[in-house]
């Protein structure tokens, strides 16, 4: 019996499901990469000054964990969310960190690459709406662009704020109008509010759980 030693080329030939994308250095591009750093530029790969876009340290990470320590009328309710709280406090310190870190960013060398750069940018203006939402002067977010960041993003960030300002001022004074209106020359529509819906809601949860305290004992 004849055995042919031969190797047919098809069984050389590698899967293209084995090859896998080579990793980069986020900063330099280089591949000589290790778990902990570059080997090329030194730069530690474990640690990020503003993260990944939409990641925990974004506006949106910070923003889902403040959310998270509501309690259930104000999740169901936001608009009765005290903005004078400690937690709102610490949230908008937390906000203001952020934002002071993405100017930084935007205005150093490498911290950015050139396919998240739009990413930012827009974190950034939703960065500015939520901070004019929880009354944060302009003035202190024109110092922050001012002071720290003279790029081109910088610039941009400027003339947002300028228009977002004026949108957040006039939606304002609308909303002040009808929640300041005194029914009856005594009540403010806005108490009014808050007691009708917390009411409600107390109430919802009371025929609920006399509900399951009914079916529980077959009453």
């Amino acid at each position: 019996m004849d055995y042919d030693f031969r190797i047919s080329p098809e069984t050389l030939r590698i899967p293209s499901t084995v090859y896998k994308p080579v990793k980069r250095c986020p900063f330099c591009q280089s591949v000589f990469i290790s778990e902990k750093s570059c080997e090329s530029c030194g730069r530690s790969l474990q640690y990020h000054p503003i993260g990944e876009p939409f990641g925990a340290k974004s506006l949106y990470g910070i923003k889902e964990r403040y959310i998270e320590s509501f309690n259930i009328i104000n999740r169901f309710f936001p608009f009765l969310e005290n903005k004078k709280s400690p937690m709102a406090k610490s949230y908008v310190r937390k906000l203001e960190k952020r934002f002071s870190d993405l100017i930084t960013a935007f205005n150093s060398i490498d911290i950015i690459v050139n396919d998240q750069r739009k990413l930012f940018y827009v974190e950034s203006m939703e960065m500015i709406d939520e901070l004019l939402r929880y009354d944060i002067p302009p003035s202190i977010l024109q110092a922050l662009l001012i002071e720290n960041d003279s790029s081109l993003v910088g610039q941009e960030l400027l003339f947002y704020l300028q228009g977002a300002s004026s949108a957040m001022k006039a939606e304002k004074n609308w909303q002040e109008l009808v929640l300041g209106y005194r029914l009856w020359g005594v009540l403010r529509v806005e108490y009014f509010l808050k007691v009708s819906i917390i009411t409600a809601t107390v109430l919802t949860m009371a025929v609920k759980y006399k509900d399951i305290i009914s079916s529980q004992f077959g009453k």
